[in-house]
């Protein structure tokens, strides 16, 4: 019988498939804030219009293919899609001062009263609840974070357990989670934004994604 030819394509190494990080989960939410400037967030790229404080506020505008905040003071909540149990934010912005201000993103949110927040203030990536208008604080890690870089930040909730890392947009994400903590308070909610600015502070988000788990 005639010798079978020998095989060339044995090669199986991809190399260009990236490794994903992280389970995929299904996207609910996504905005890649490239659109006009104008007043407010408006619609998201996915065609959801904003909540929280995102459409009513006058600090919320698009800008240059950004979300910004700028010309407030205080705390501010943006969430979008519809409410979810097991979910992830995965988020990129930056803020041009950390004195006395944070960048975050929230799950199970509620209301500006009632909500997880997971954010970085600058020297701590840190994640909180909130019950009744009351913050607590219930993990915390160093991640120093210089105002005006741009970060990325993935927080996430799978039945009790929350988790949390940072790192700077221009790096690699952390293979590992820095931040891991049970708690049971609320059960579903809202995905999206929230942070903390003063007056003169400017923050940008130039991506947010809300994924189930």
């Amino acid at each position: 019988p005639p010798t079978p030819s020998p095989t060339t394509s044995v090669t199986l190494t991809p190399t260009n498939t990236p490794t994903p990080t992280s389970t995929p989960g299904t996207v609910i939410a996504q905005d890649t804030f490239q659109r006009a400037n104008q007043t407010h967030w408006g619609t998201a790229s996915d065609g959801i219009s904003w909540g929280g404080d995102a459409n009513t506020q006058s600090a919320f505008s698009i800008s240059s293919n950004t979300g910004q905040i700028a010309n407030g003071s205080g705390i501010y909540n943006a969430v979008l899609g519809p409410t979810a149990t097991n979910a992830e934010v995965l988020f990129t912005g930056s803020i041009s001062s950390f004195k006395n201000a944070n960048l975050g993103a929230v799950l199970r949110w509620t209301n500006a009263n009632s909500l997880y927040k997971g954010y970085i203030d600058g020297s701590n990536l840190i994640i909180q609840k909130r019950i009744n208008g009351t913050s607590t604080t219930i993990a915390s890690t160093p991640f120093a974070a210089t105002s005006g870089t741009s970060y990325t930040l993935r927080f996430r909730m799978v039945g009790t357990i929350l988790y949390a890392k940072a790192w700077p947009t221009s790096g690699s994400e952390p293979s590992n989670w820095m931040l891991t903590v049970t708690d049971s308070t609320f059960s579903s909610g809202f995905c999206g934004l929230r942070l903390q600015v003063q007056s003169g502070i400017i923050a940008h988000y130039t991506f947010f994604q809300a994924t189930t788990q």
